[in-house]
């Protein structure tokens, strides 16, 4: 499978120090702490050694559903292969509001996002979730971290996350630059329009746990210098990986997104893809003239 960005070490780093959390903070508890770290001064350029673990989070069936409704999959697809991102979200927002990061989480962009799935999942198992920082990536607008999500069954690795956060405005940032998705723009064809309601953002608040104001209502978005409230980028990224995923669980997939511009609420997006192979779709969603990208990405999958 395309490996759509390069990870990279972080060469030299400490031991990360684990921290076991059998119960999560309240949602209101973790954003508390993202809007009292608005302001950071003179923190190192340095990322928090810490591994955050869930030892045993279930797969369960109506909160998948709740899911699976709002980004468009549907029952035959069995647990969506974006779902594990959002058990992972809080120990994200965790790591993004330590004391000991250098900037705040609510100036950050999310600007890539790759999944991995290499077992089949089912509703019911019991998973246990890592995250940490994965090291600092090169960008010409500031510095790119990753963070890294790690999941496991019974001691067995089943998906990976890896996602891409952007600090705009710092100077000389470190690490390598990640590889940009590569693929032939030309081979794009339209597949389908999306109708954008209001609430979009809202509705997938309530699924994901991502409450950030810029996706909730035009004044809260306004307030970070948006017209109106944008859509979620992982909610893109999930229904692009639903409408092209064909009506069968999978055994194992990759899906990697670049997300390059915002997408108002409400509005009108256009989905084009390409067929590389039998088992790959590479897409982008568009605007509703098809001249500016919301989304590029890639998706392989291996149906069980």
């Amino acid at each position: 499978m395309r490996q759509p960005f390069d990870a990279v070490p972080p060469g030299g780093a400490p031991r990360a120090k684990t921290v076991v959390l059998p119960e999560l903070p309240k949602p209101y508890v973790l954003y508390g702490r993202a809007a009292s770290g608005v302001i950071k001064r003179n923190r190192p350029l340095q990322l928090p050694a810490l591994r955050y673990v869930r030892p045993a989070v279930p797969l369960d069936g109506l909160a998948i559903d709740r899911y699976a409704r709002v980004c468009g999959f549907i029952p035959d697809h069995g647990v969506p292969l974006t779902y594990p991102h959002l058990l992972a979200f809080p120990l994200h927002l965790m790591l993004l509001t330590d004391p000991a990061f250098p900037w705040s989480a609510l100036g950050l962009v999310h600007i890539a996002n790759r999944i991995e799935q290499r077992r089949p999942l089912t509703i019911g198992d019991t998973l246990r979730i890592e995250v940490e920082f994965d090291g600092w990536r090169r960008h010409d607008k500031g510095q790119v971290f990753a963070l890294a999500t790690r999941i496991y069954r019974r001691g067995e690795a089943v998906w990976d996350g890896d996602s891409l956060y952007l600090k705009r405005g710092v100077a000389n940032p470190q690490g390598d630059a990640p590889a940009p998705l590569d693929y032939d723009r030309d081979a794009l064809r339209r597949h389908s329009r999306w109708q954008l309601p209001p609430q979009l953002g809202r509705d997938y608040a309530t699924v994901s746990g991502d409450y950030n104001p810029i996706h909730l209502t035009a004044l809260s978005a306004k307030a970070f210098g948006f017209r109106r409230a944008i859509a979620h980028g992982m909610w893109t990224l999930a229904r692009a990986a639903s409408a092209l995923q064909p009506p069968k669980p999978l055994a194992s997939a990759t899906l990697a997104g670049e997300f390059k511009t915002p997408m108002l609420l409400p509005g009108e997006a256009s989905f084009w893809t390409a067929s590389p192979s039998l088992i790959t779709r590479d897409f982008e969603v568009r605007d509703k003239a098809a001249e500016k990208p919301h989304l590029r990405g890639t998706i392989d999958w291996v149906l069980r």
